[in-house]
């Protein structure tokens, strides 16, 4: 778990017994959190932010100080978790109907996502998998591109051959969410954006009507264009007739 959840004064850990196996805190740390999250509900907030949403999630109405402040109580009471512990922690959130437990999931996949991806490409591949089942249920902007720009991006970024190659599945991929990931993941990467892979993944779903994926490609240009200017004017300008109007105004949002 992130540092940043933890106040040492406030961490009693209780000894293990002897020979006695760890004690597995994810279920504890979903019901204290369950109990914190029914205590705050707003049923006034929840009305509006369901209907922010369109209507596709249950909310219990708790702003996102006040999500933040509960997450840092209720994890500092508890021991980092293991790798294997995040994921579950994160799948478990998943299922739950109320959509703060997967925006709260989604913050810990962020603040830990060093934890995610491991000491090697075999654990990186399997949160990658874990990661991929959050992409794909309950999707929607507010989670999907949070994962997409500070999870698989950090976790391609250190394995770029191989979960490279999983990129460019999902470019292909018929979940729209999984096209979208693939676009925004380099997001943050700046100088270190393959650019060649940036403008052919935006030139293979061009001519796709989803407003997702045309708001994606153009997010992703606008965001090199930050970098490179030069480089994504000249991208956008020779494929302004195969880009739609939304992709190139927002590419070049900001460039003259």
């Amino acid at each position: 778990m992130s540092k940043c959840f933890v106040n040492q004064d406030r961490v009693q850990k209780q000894p293990q017994e002897k020979g006695q196996p760890p004690t597995n805190p994810v279920p504890s740390l979903l019901r204290d959190l369950e109990t914190r999250f029914t205590a705050s509900q707003n049923s006034k907030n929840a009305v509006g932010m369901k209907q922010y949403m369109r209507n596709q999630f249950e909310f219990y109405g708790i702003m996102s100080p006040g999500l933040r402040s509960i997450a840092k109580e209720v994890f500092a009471a508890q021991p980092e978790l293991t790798r294997d512990q995040a994921l579950e922690l994160l799948l478990e959130a998943w299922q739950k109907p109320n959509r703060e437990f997967q925006i709260l999931a989604t913050n810990y996949a962020m603040k830990n996502a060093s934890v995610l991806i491991g000491t090697d490409i075999k654990s990186s591949m399997h949160s990658l998998d874990t990661i991929q089942k959050l992409i794909v249920h309950k999707s929607w902007w507010d989670t999907v591109d949070m994962l997409a720009v500070n999870v698989i991006g950090p976790m391609v970024a250190t394995y770029p051959d191989e979960l490279g190659r999983v990129m460019d599945r999902w470019i292909d991929d018929s979940n729209m969410w999984l096209r979208r990931t693939a676009i925004l993941h380099q997001l943050k990467y700046k100088h270190k954006t393959d650019s060649q892979k940036l403008f052919r993944y935006c030139l293979m779903r061009s001519e796709e009507k989803e407003f997702f994926i045309r708001k994606a490609i153009g997010w992703a240009l606008r965001e090199y264009g930050k970098t490179n200017r030069k480089e994504v004017k000249e991208f956008v300008t020779e494929h302004q007739e195969t880009l739609s109007n939304l992709s190139v105004r927002e590419a070049l949002k900001h460039i003259k």
